[in-house]
């Protein structure tokens, strides 16, 4: 970027306003009164504050949380507060545990042995129903379809079964 060049007439003025902008002299306040432009930079330099404010350094900010870690004290590690020796022992306290509780559910599955007698079949076909799964309306609608003799059998039957006395168990 090219600077503007300063006239010559202007030099002396600019920099009796730079070592005091409130008093430059006679001379510069003449040449003030006259040339717009030095009298501008007069102004520009009075509205500079005199002490602005501090600027951080650059990358003060990146470091900022680096250099509070630093100041910490260090925490100790836990594979180092916590040795090999105490994780291998918690492993093998587990594994008991856990071959324990495996061994002590699988004693308990034995088969009961039950003294049963076995059934006759005369019990077995008083336990089970001539036809399973059949619906107690579907039975008379049955006896109504068979015919005269059929239906006198069944009922004779039935009778027989009713007169024998139940089976003692």
């Amino acid at each position: 970027m090219r600077e503007i060049p300063i006239p010559p007439a202007c030099v002396p003025t600019m920099e009796s306003v730079l070592v005091d902008p409130v008093d430059p002299g006679p001379e510069a306040e003449a040449h003030l009164k006259i040339c717009r432009a030095c009298s501008e930079v007069r102004v520009a330099y009075l509205a500079q504050e005199e002490s602005p404010e501090a600027l951080a350094p650059a990358g003060y900010f990146e470091r900022l949380p680096e250099r509070i870690l630093r100041k910490l004290p260090a925490r100790p590690r836990l594979h180092l507060r916590v040795g090999p020796f105490a994780w291998g022992a918690a492993a093998a306290l587990l594994m008991a545990v856990g071959a324990g509780a495996f061994w002590a559910g699988r004693a308990n599955r034995t088969p009961l042995v039950e003294a049963t007698l076995p059934r006759t079949p005369s019990e077995v076909q008083e336990v089970l129903p001539e036809t399973p799964f059949q619906d107690p309306e579907d039975a008379v609608s049955q006896l109504t379809a068979l015919s005269q003799q059929e239906a006198d059998a069944v009922l004779r039957i039935l009778s027989d079964r009713q007169a024998q006395p139940p089976a003692k168990k």
